[in-house]
């Protein structure tokens, strides 16, 4: 699935960046602007979703990845949650929003160091303190909308593996741990790289 999702973004940003061409630049949008209809709800909702996702995916998830009855697999509720928030995240973007080796929280702690916001950390801790994946993903769905205007981008690839992990109830506290870390050090780092830039 790490692949899949990661080569998939890295596809269709590249198309709708205008890389490939116009005709693929608008068969991106028109794909984007479907997916990002669903951002942020349960993939139970809409009996599409699932088939809209593993259409988009290429490559495709591979056999273990798939669910085999009447409920999305961890693996395939990951994809879509992951593309979906993608297509949100590029909404109007010039620039690419996957952005290879850099973690959502990462991003998120970009976010708090060059931000005036007091409610940016609260926000971000009550996604790390969220009882529910219903309650994470309405925060997570907030937060990239808020990395959305900064154009803050993060790796999509490995936010999905990290939505995947959430699903199970022995890897998600290493998960949650994970992310807390690495929005301290985005934000320390993020600080030390604007205390450099004013230096020079």
């Amino acid at each position: 699935m790490f692949v899949s999702v990661g080569a998939t973004a890295t596809r269709l940003q590249s198309q709708i960046l205008g890389e490939q061409g116009e005709r693929a630049q608008a068969q991106a949008r028109g794909v984007l602007a479907e997916l990002r209809r669903r951002a942020g709800q349960p993939i139970e909702q809409d009996p599409l979703s699932l088939e809209k996702t593993l259409l988009v995916l290429s490559p495709a998830l591979n056999e273990n990845s798939l669910g085999h009855g009447d409920a999305a697999s961890p693996s395939e509720a990951a994809a879509f949650h992951a593309l979906t928030l993608f297509a949100l995240h590029m909404q109007s973007s010039t620039r690419p929003m996957h952005v290879r080796g850099v973690s959502f929280a990462t991003a998120c702690g970009r976010l708090y160091a060059q931000s005036e916001s007091a409610s940016l950390k609260p926000r971000f801790d009550a996604l790390l303190l969220a009882r529910s994946s219903r309650a994470r993903l309405n925060h997570t769905r907030s937060m990239v909308t808020l990395l959305r205007g900064e154009q803050l981008g993060f790796d999509y690839a490995q936010f999905a593996n990290d939505l995947r992990a959430l699903d199970y109830d022995d890897r998600r506290a290493g998960v949650l741990l994970r992310w807390g870390r690495d929005f301290a050090m985005g934000r320390f780092r993020s600080a030390a790289d604007s205390d450099t830039t004013s230096d020079n």
